[in-house]
């Protein structure tokens, strides 16, 4: 194995324990860094790390105030991989790191392996339309993934824990903090999902929806503007390329209309099922199963005959 050292970054602990199970037999040493005081690194040391740093983040803080003490803990190392989960500050830190350890980021990454010694990121590329195969020319490299990369595993304990060394930086320093009302569900690790597109009509018939998932024991999921342009459900509940990316045993989509953007979300479920009523849109030509019809009939007739 040549891959000397990978480290590991992330704000979610759901999503580190991933990662890290992940890439553990890819390189000699796997390196957790969390944000948060002992006790947060504690909750993460099940991430199966060799090593795990925390960066005691305080009221006032911020995560990317470590960017340098992260950069020369990396540095330490002959070469290493600096892979983040896809999150928002997660991409704003791999943005500084980027520039510390002289090296590019690749954003988005949707599979990760190894070949000769290295490692191959592959993301997508031109709206989705193309996948590229990347790998760095450099001693470090930067990456962030997306959610669904690696099956989740259950590793030993890390036991060695400490604190990052090195004072952060006051660059940023937060002076308020507004907590999101916005929920969500975890599509990563859902087995069966309901993906609504814009076939839906109305807000309200989202309950029609959920009394079919309750029914099967799926989980809603949904095409981009179902969450942000109409708003019905949560940004977390949205797949496609720039979402979620998920590989449940089953997936149906009801009234999604395939766009490429989308497809790139859903293209890893092990059975697709597509309903729509328009026998000429995209998704029929990415499904495994395919019914032209109207879901306001069929997603009632299905709860019936399933209840």
């Amino acid at each position: 194995m040549s891959i000397q050292s990978i480290f590991v970054i992330s704000d979610d602990l759901a999503a580190l324990n991933e990662i890290c199970g992940g890439v553990k037999a890819m390189a000699e040493k796997v390196t957790a860094v969390v944000f948060g005081g002992r006790d947060t690194a504690d909750k993460a040391a099940s991430c199966g790390a060799d090593k795990l740093l925390y960066c005691p983040v305080d009221d006032e803080g911020a995560p990317e105030n470590y960017a340098a003490a992260i950069a020369d803990e990396v540095k330490k190392t002959g070469g290493a991989a600096v892979l983040f989960n896809n999150s928002i500050r997660s991409r704003c830190l791999a943005g500084i790191l980027g520039v510390l350890l002289d090296t590019c980021v690749l954003t988005s990454v949707n599979e990760l392996t190894e070949q000769d010694g290295e490692l191959v990121y592959r993301r997508m590329v031109y709206g989705g339309t193309a996948q590229r195969h990347e790998r760095f020319a450099k001693p470090y490299g930067v990456a962030t993934l997306s959610g669904g990369v690696f099956e989740p595993v259950t590793l030993p304990a890390t036991g060695d824990i400490a604190p990052i060394e090195g004072a952060p930086a006051a660059g940023i320093k937060r002076i308020a903090r507004a907590e999101k009302k916005e929920g969500g569900t975890n599509l990563v690790a859902a087995k069966r999902i309901l993906d609504v597109g814009r076939g839906l009509a109305a807000k309200e018939d989202l309950e029609m929806i959920r009394a079919l998932a309750k029914v099967i024991g799926a989980e809603v999921g949904c095409s981009r503007p179902v969450a942000e342009n109409n708003k019905w459900l949560p940004k977390a509940n949205y797949m496609g390329i720039t979402g979620v990316q998920v590989k449940p045993d089953f997936i149906i989509t009801l009234g999604v209309s395939g766009q490429v953007q989308h497809i790139g979300g859903i293209n890893k479920s092990k059975v697709i099922i597509s309903v729509n009523k328009d026998k000429a849109a995209p998704i029929f030509k990415n499904c495994d199963f395919g019914l032209v019809g109207d879901i306001y009939k069929i997603v009632p007739a299905l709860i019936e005959k399933l209840s």
